[in-house]
């Protein structure tokens, strides 16, 4: 998929926008020790975005304000991951995050610094490879517990949602909605019958049922105007047509875009190629026939991974034969 259209971090985003949504994945996510401690009220959402600019390929943000029961603030930061696999990196990312959420807060004023509000940090991960992250910066540490009680430490709530069962991602139809495709953006399965569920679960939110329809044409292969017909009409029929014309304009948008990244992809895949010949001598069919059908930011996530790998499934995450 061209990268400029970035898909994920358009539906997350955008889901994340829908009233409801964000306050629906904090209250069901949060640990129940953190939740319970926040009033009722709907979070707010705050300006800026602090992911670096070399990952936004691959990762987005939202920014929370929520308050407490006992009285004063506390800032929910999520992190929605997109890439295939998980980075061992994400803990020091956030982190960097962290620091720099509280120093927009502080504004360098004295008295803010002293009273820094806590921040809660979530992580929302879609891909098909299983999270083998640590979830605690401190456990990443190699040192004596003499030494380690003296380093920073981050732990982070993880919302994978390979594991989670379908109707269990989530008790508020228009998240579910969201949620189920980001899953199985990355996953194999009936196409059809998946977005009949996805378009169920969005059937009273106009925006939301657009935003899955683009989403569905740009990301899962084989969906063509039949099928989206199809499972339209199985749950909204009276919106056939304005959707089918917004997937056109979509299919159209994509096919000139695509155009344009299919040279820089065709490029980077045969300069990842040569690079893993170099490295590794013969390679399995699988690896270049799944180097060749991926897309610009997973060619460039490779390539990435390939300066310390050892073997091809520290390059790939997986099994590359498979």
């Amino acid at each position: 998929m061209a990268e400029p259209t970035r898909p994920h971090d358009k539906l997350f985003k955008g889901l994340l926008d829908q009233p409801g949504t964000a306050g629906a994945l904090l209250r069901e996510r949060l640990p129940p020790e953190i939740s319970c401690l926040l009033t009722d009220d709907p979070p707010e959402l705050l300006d800026g975005e602090f992911v670096d600019e070399a990952l936004q390929g691959s990762q987005s943000d939202r920014l929370f304000r929520a308050w407490l029961k006992a009285g004063g603030e506390v800032l929910l930061y999520v992190l929605f991951d997109h890439k295939s696999a998980p980075d061992p990196g994400v803990v020091l990312q956030l982190l960097g995050y962290m620091v720099r959420i509280w120093q927009r807060y502080a504004g360098g004023k004295t008295e803010a610094l002293r009273s820094l509000p806590p921040i809660v940090p979530l992580v929302v991960y879609h891909g098909a490879a299983e999270w083998k992250v640590s979830l605690s910066l401190r456990d990443t540490i190699k040192a004596p517990e003499v030494i380690k009680q003296y380093q920073p430490d981050l732990r982070y709530v993880l919302v994978d949602l390979g594991p989670i069962a379908n109707e269990q991602l989530s008790a508020y139809p228009p998240l579910r909605a969201g949620l189920l495709a980001l899953k199985y953006s990355h996953r194999d399965g009936d196409t059809e019958a998946l977005l009949v569920d996805v378009f169920a679960d969005a059937r009273d939110v106009p925006s939301l049922f657009r935003m899955l329809v683009v989403y569905a044409t740009t990301v899962y292969p084989g969906v063509n105007p039949a099928l989206l017909r199809r499972a339209i009409h199985k749950v909204k029929p009276e919106w056939e047509d304005e959707m089918l014309s917004i997937a056109a304009r979509e299919w159209i948008a994509e096919g000139v875009i695509l155009g344009e990244a299919r040279g820089e992809a065709k490029g980077k895949s045969d300069t990842l190629l040569r690079q893993l010949r170099r490295r590794f001598h013969t390679l399995p069919s699988q690896t270049e026939e799944r180097v060749h059908a991926a897309g610009i930011d997973q060619l460039d996530e490779w390539m990435d991974r390939l300066m310390d790998a050892k073997e091809l499934i520290d390059v790939f995450g997986i099994d590359p034969t498979h």
